[in-house]
């Protein structure tokens, strides 16, 4: 669901980009309003399927300083996110989106690290190096949208969002399994 949920909009913003000139621009707000949601919603079935895996019970018990710092620092980046963004949205809804959006990545990239602290295992470590991937190459869209459309910006976030491709295959292709101790091994 995640593959689907991330490529339509991809697919969308080809058609729509070939597609005759709307004056009214209400075609591209249309990309924009349902892309954005697919995108949170692919993102939210990733967090989903971390968050299922994890037990939170000990996650607080052994790591309760790095949770508070995560949350501390998500705050943060959100906050220094909208800073950028706030002045060039035109809608309310444009603002409310785009902190769903970002709050949904942020929550992403912190459930993977969680996830990879509390298995110590290669397969979560390739997991937060895709969400890594994901987030960075986010906030280099960010910042082509927003600050400066230079086109090595979208190369680089590009070549993130592949790398983080890659990561995510790279661990859908290991499996966890939990021994006797409670300890998870990776399996291939």
């Amino acid at each position: 669901m995640f593959l689907i949920c991330y490529s339509f909009p991809d697919i969308l913003g080809l058609v729509i980009r070939n597609m005759p000139h709307d004056e009214s621009l209400k075609l591209y707000d249309f990309q924009y309003y349902l892309g954005n949601a697919l995108y949170i919603l692919a993102y939210l079935l990733l967090s989903i399927k971390i968050i299922k895996s994890l037990n939170f019970k000990q996650i607080l018990k052994y790591f309760k300083t790095h949770v508070i710092v995560l949350s501390l620092l998500n705050i943060y980046l959100l906050f220094v996110l909208h800073t950028i963004i706030n002045p060039n949205l035109v809608r309310a809804s444009d603002y409310y989106l785009e902190l769903s959006y970002n709050i949904i990545v942020f929550l992403l990239l912190s459930m993977a690290l969680l996830n990879y602290f509390y298995k110590d295992n290669k397969k979560a470590l390739y997991l937060f190096l895709g969400a890594l991937c994901i987030v960075f190459s986010e906030v280099l869209d960010i910042a082509y949208i927003y600050v400066d459309q230079r086109c090595s910006l979208n190369i680089l976030a590009t070549t993130l969002a592949l790398g983080a491709f890659h990561f995510l295959y790279q661990q859908s292709k290991l499996l966890n399994i939990e021994n006797e101790q409670g300890k998870y091994v990776v399996l291939e």
